[in-house]
């Protein structure tokens, strides 16, 4: 008798553990499965400072688009339509990378008759200033506008390719969220309202067209590309990130404002987009921490 109850109450154990059963695993699976824009939005929520994303694997829709068509300051991730614009042109044949420009600091506004010059205290990149009078290839310019993010180089090149070709390559190539306004630091044409805007989407769309090879040609692409691994800035994305990680991309910053914007490589060799925008941050130190923590959650969530 005692063995009978034992053997009913292991049946009745048996069969609550199986009713149990799919639905622990359907709560792991959920848990799981919890989508990138819901751990995302959780992370920001409450945060000081406006945040906008953009996450998709290579060549699909956003996993996340979060505040992703809102127009913000894009601070020096323009700079990526500029070395869009000189590629477009080397392959049109109207400039060359081995080209020389002379440096110089001295820049008219897109406005009126004014000129302006850079405030290199406001630059990243000093060496460039040294050079003045001295003719530098369009290609060196190139690397150290996306490298080192220097203004005097990008509008050296803005002066030779022309801010409405600029313009032209950005609509022919179906770059929506993306606003080309002006050179760095034409205060005039700022006060007119013409900046320089990005949205997380626009971004992220640039980048996807990018790492397909459809920015002016694969060759072009992934020369552009190479160039992105080489940034020098790598406080934003890239520490979310495993030592090691292949990221090209580009970072951009002002007052208030922390953007990055990126192509990940897995270690499986698949890719993903990610674009991290920001405005209004009262702590800039903060607002790192947080695209930081972005950026590991997307990492993780792509690797799966």
């Amino acid at each position: 008798m005692k063995m009978l109850k034992i053997s009913t109450v292991l049946e009745k154990s048996f069969l609550v553990g199986a009713l149990l059963m799919p639905h622990l695993a359907s709560a792991a699976s959920s848990a799981q499965a919890t989508p990138l824009a819901q751990i995302m939005a959780k992370t920001v929520i409450n945060q000081p400072g406006h945040f906008a994303v953009y996450a998709a694997r290579s060549g699909q829709a956003p996993d996340v688009c979060l505040n992703c068509d809102d127009l913000i300051n894009a601070a020096s991730t323009m700079k990526l339509f500029v070395l869009d614009t000189a590629y477009e042109a080397f392959t049109k044949g109207t400039l060359h990378p081995e080209a020389t420009i002379v440096v110089h600091n001295h820049f008219h506004s897109l406005v009126g008759k004014g000129s302006f010059a850079l405030e290199q205290k406001e630059d990243s990149y000093d060496p460039l200033y040294a050079q003045a009078g001295k003719p530098v290839p369009v290609s060196e310019l190139l690397r150290v506008m996306i490298q080192y993010s220097s203004n005097l180089a990008t509008n050296l090149m803005i002066e030779k390719l022309g801010v409405l070709p600029i313009r032209s390559v950005v609509k022919a190539q179906g770059l929506n969220g993306v606003v080309f306004g002006r050179m760095i630091e034409d205060f005039d044409a700022n006060d007119q309202g013409i900046r320089n805007q990005v949205s997380a989407r626009g971004l992220g769309d640039f980048l996807q067209k990018l790492d397909s090879g459809q920015i002016v040609g694969k060759a072009q692409s992934q020369s552009m590309i190479q160039i992105m691994l080489g940034q020098k800035f790598n406080d934003i994305i890239p520490p979310g990130l495993p030592a090691g990680t292949p990221v090209a991309h580009k970072t951009g910053w002002v007052d208030g404002v922390r953007n990055d914007a990126a192509i990940v490589t897995l270690p499986d060799g698949k890719r993903y987009i990610l674009v991290v925008l920001t405005s209004g941050l009262p702590d800039e130190q903060a607002g790192i921490r947080v695209l930081n923590t972005l950026s590991h959650q997307a990492y993780e969530y792509f690797l799966k």
